[in-house]
């Protein structure tokens, strides 16, 4: 029986016509695509970044295509995923199979293939669901067109080229890639492992309650903005509502002298309310945009990342997918609007009839900058709090990491062994040495360990902590980092990089000018920071050996690790000295944390602004910096 789609098909509900060019959001609602731009660009006029919009029937929040600023406003309305049903059926009174329309017959469609896009009668149906390459595929009937129309989850899938589907992921800049991305864009990289091999290290329940609750602060400080703007608006109606009160009181006896200079006052005082209102509204509408985009994501992903069903694939999409934007909302620029309208009634309105005006009245506006960061620590005046303090009898702590599951791996030279604990020195495993160990530094699924005296380095298995590996490097290795595929480690006389894997045949040595490397670290700008024990140095260096910045002080003797945190300040030991040197990233005195004794080794666990210290005489002191 012929049924007129026509008659069950909606209309464009924005023009209340058939769909031209219909593309759909994950609301499963559609437009026509000229009718969605003049939508998207009425829509974010007042918005100084825009990030999204309203459905225009449902009023649910559709975030901007792609990136943050990756599209302009003009262009959104066509990144959108047409709707191929709408666009087969419109003007159609009925849908026919498409195979049996390629083999000269006429047959009623009875479904439709998602994945092909294309209407099957019900003979075809029953071919297609046999066929081995469709048995995955979506075939859902006409009549449930609105889940036809719904858009697939394209969290696997690569926007930037074509929608091809993510395969690996690249380990030297921590994005997933589909195979033109690593022909194009990864061609010069070399580390790559599939996505599935990574998905435990990434969504690790830590990582995922640190990202959480980085973005949980976030939308607390917007709320708070829009709170705070919002009862800015409701004092200035109250301003004005005082005024206008005080105002007629003072002209109660001389209205009929000055009632024209009353009215135009309270002209000008309800124009500028009316634009500082305006003003506050469009601030209040572009922090909630991105509070809604935020929270959009945030719903949306974090299902995949709380869901034990979903593949780890989803799983470290999501991670990656949330982390992206949490970090890309936090480079925006963040404007707080204050506006403070003054008025004042004249003395002389009080005595006199004849007068030019009755009050003085203006608007002030203030803007604050507002800082959203909220790993950024303002180290002169942050509080330093003990988190936790403990012993590891006859040890001699050297280097050490914070696993992702927040516990502690740290190397005992004096013991000869690698140790397991968490942060109360509850030891919950050790692997024992035939050497002693020096440092470590741990990316991926790997934990690296330097042997000085066997001039070699162990690779680990992060997860059972077996021994993978011993690499020979031909150097009396002891501090150790890693950034991408670019290793430096600290030997007694120079500082060695190693740019693919450790062949020593490609090694090259970074000229210092120092010996006694015993700490080393590559910052987030992939500039190498290095110690000296014996002149009492620190340098900042590129990798091309150009000094970026010479550090020593009187109060700094034998400096011995040195790590930097996610703001790129580096945290010197001063063994002797007992204390650590706290710099900005271009090599500024800000902090000496006095007290400390004996430091060899610390680290920041990762995201966090938690660190630990550990000293050659058993001792391991973890600590937390706190915004004063």
């Amino acid at each position: 029986m012929e049924q007129n789609l026509n008659d069950e098909v909606p209309l464009c509900s924005i023009c209340l016509e058939q769909y031209k060019s219909p593309v759909s959001f994950h609301c499963s609602h559609s437009f026509c695509q000229t009718c969605l731009s003049t939508h998207i660009k009425s829509s974010c006029v007042d918005c100084d970044t825009p990030l999204g919009f309203p459905c225009p029937l449902c009023r649910v929040f559709i975030p901007a295509p792609g990136e943050i600023n990756q599209y302009s406003v003009n262009e959104w309305a066509t990144k959108f995923p047409e709707n191929k049903f709408l666009t087969s059926v419109a003007g159609v009174r009925v849908i026919l199979c498409k195979p049996c329309r390629g083999d000269g017959e006429e047959v009623i469609a009875q479904s439709w293939c998602k994945d092909c896009s294309e209407a099957l009668c019900e003979e075809c149906t029953k071919y297609h669901k046999k066929y081995r390459p469709c048995r995955k595929h979506v075939v859902l009937s006409l009549a449930e067109w609105s889940d036809i129309s719904r858009i697939p989850d394209t969290l696997e899938i690569c926007e930037t080229h074509d929608g091809r589907k993510f395969e690996l992921f690249c380990r030297k800049h921590f994005i997933p890639c589909c195979s033109v991305c690593v022909t194009k864009d990864h061609n010069s990289c070399t580390n790559f492992c599939q996505l599935e091999e990574v998905g435990k290290s990434f969504t690790e329940s830590e990582k995922v309650k640190v990202l959480q609750s980085g973005m949980e602060k976030f939308c607390l400080k917007v709320e708070n903005i829009i709170e705070k703007e919002k009862a800015n608006m409701t004092h200035i109606d109250d301003i004005a509502d005082t005024f206008t009160k005080e105002l007629s009181d003072v002209t109660t006896n001389i209205i009929q002298a000055v009632k024209k200079l009353e009215e135009e006052h309270l002209n000008e005082l309800s124009k500028l309310s009316k634009e500082s209102k305006y003003k506050l509204q469009k601030s209040v509408d572009s922090f909630e945009q991105r509070l809604l985009y935020l929270k959009y994501w945030r719903e949306l992903l974090s299902k995949n990342l709380s869901n034990e069903t979903a593949s780890e694939t989803k799983r470290v999409l999501s991670y990656l997918k949330l982390k992206k934007i949490h970090e890309n909302l936090q480079k925006l620029k963040y404007t707080k609007l204050g506006i403070c309208i003054k008025t004042e009634v004249l003395d002389d309105v009080k005595k006199l009839i004849k007068l030019p005006c009755l009050a003085d009245v203006s608007a002030e506006e203030n803007f604050d900058q507002v800082e959203f960061n909220v790993e950024n620590i303002d180290y002169t005046y942050a509080k330093v709090k003990f988190f936790s303090k403990f012993t590891i009898r006859g040890a001699d702590i050297r280097g050490g990491i914070f696993m992702s599951s927040g516990n502690l791996f740290l190397a005992d030279n004096r013991g000869k062994r690698c140790i397991l604990c968490d942060t109360n020195g509850v030891i919950l495993q050790e692997v024992k040495l035939q050497k002693s160990p020096w440092d470590v530094f741990t990316e991926g699924e790997e934990i690296l360990v330097t042997n000085p005296k066997n001039k070699s380095i162990l690779k680990i298995d992060s997860t059972s902590l077996e021994i993978i590996e011993t690499v020979p490097v031909d150097c009396s290795c002891h501090g150790i980092a890693r950034s991408g595929n670019t290793t430096v480690i600290g030997t007694s006389n120079s500082v060695e990089i190693f740019d693919e894997g450790f062949d020593v045949t490609k090694r090259r040595t970074l000229l210092t000018g120092l010996s006694s490397i015993y700490g080393v670290v590559i910052d987030d700008e992939n500039n190498v920071i290095c110690c000296s024990y014996g002149k009492h140095v620190v340098k900042k260096l590129d990798l091309q050996g150009n000094i970026l910045f010479t550090y020593n002080h009187e109060k700094l003797k034998h400096p011995y690790g040195v790590t930097t945190d996610s703001e790129g300040n580096i945290f010197i030991n001063g063994l002797t000295s007992n204390n650590i040197h706290i710099l900005s990233r271009d090599g500024k005195l800000l902090r000496i944390l006095e007290g400390i004794t004996y430091p060899t080794c610390i680290k920041f666990q990762n995201a966090t602004n938690r660190f630990f210290v550990g000293n050659y005489k058993e001792s391991v002191t973890v600590f937390e910096f706190n915004e004063s």
